[in-house]
């Protein structure tokens, strides 16, 4: 389907799909660095995606999902941000925190028709680790078996969305 839109639109249409289940939360591409910004009073949280890429869109939801409410009452669900340029050990730590939410990510594409490829944030040129991808393995199928509730919306949504649409 996706193939029918430019990017915009098909970000908008993501969007568009997760406002019903998200009436509290603002979904926003164009940003530069994606971030989730924690709702502070009568403000609605926003989480930001990087330009209008639905990869991006897609894997923030990720993180949101994954995220619990304790963390989404945190800018950026709490977690520190290393950019490009990380020592071996921050690589190890960014790897720890991004299996999960990239095998949830995995299934949403799947579901979407999207390409996924595991992403370890890393301009050097080095692969990804076999150890970062068995793990992002078994996440993927532990999203598949047994998501969170909110991933299980989403989840729900994007394939009953996807095949009204076919």
């Amino acid at each position: 389907m996706h193939d029918r839109f430019t990017d915009d639109e098909y970000c908008q249409y993501l969007i568009n799909i997760l406002a019903s289940i998200f009436p509290h939360l603002i979904i926003e591409g164009g940003a530069d660095e994606p971030f989730y910004q924690a709702a502070k009073g009568n403000v609605k949280a926003v989480l930001y995606f990087r330009d209008n890429y639905p990869r991006s869109l897609l894997h923030e939801l990720s993180h949101y999902c994954l995220a619990g409410d304790r963390r989404r009452k945190l800018d950026d669900f709490g977690y520190w941000y290393s950019p490009c340029g990380r020592s071996a050990e921050e690589q190890t730590k960014f790897e720890l925190v991004e299996a999960r939410p990239q095998g949830l990510e995995k299934i949403m594409c799947e579901i979407l028709e999207l390409k996924f490829s595991a992403s370890i944030d890393d301009f050097s040129g080095r692969p990804p680790s076999d150890a970062f991808l068995n793990k992002l393995e078994a996440a993927y199928q532990e999203m598949r078996l047994t998501p969170s509730p909110t991933a299980m919306k989403v989840l729900t949504a994007l394939r009953n969305n996807n095949n009204n649409t076919q």
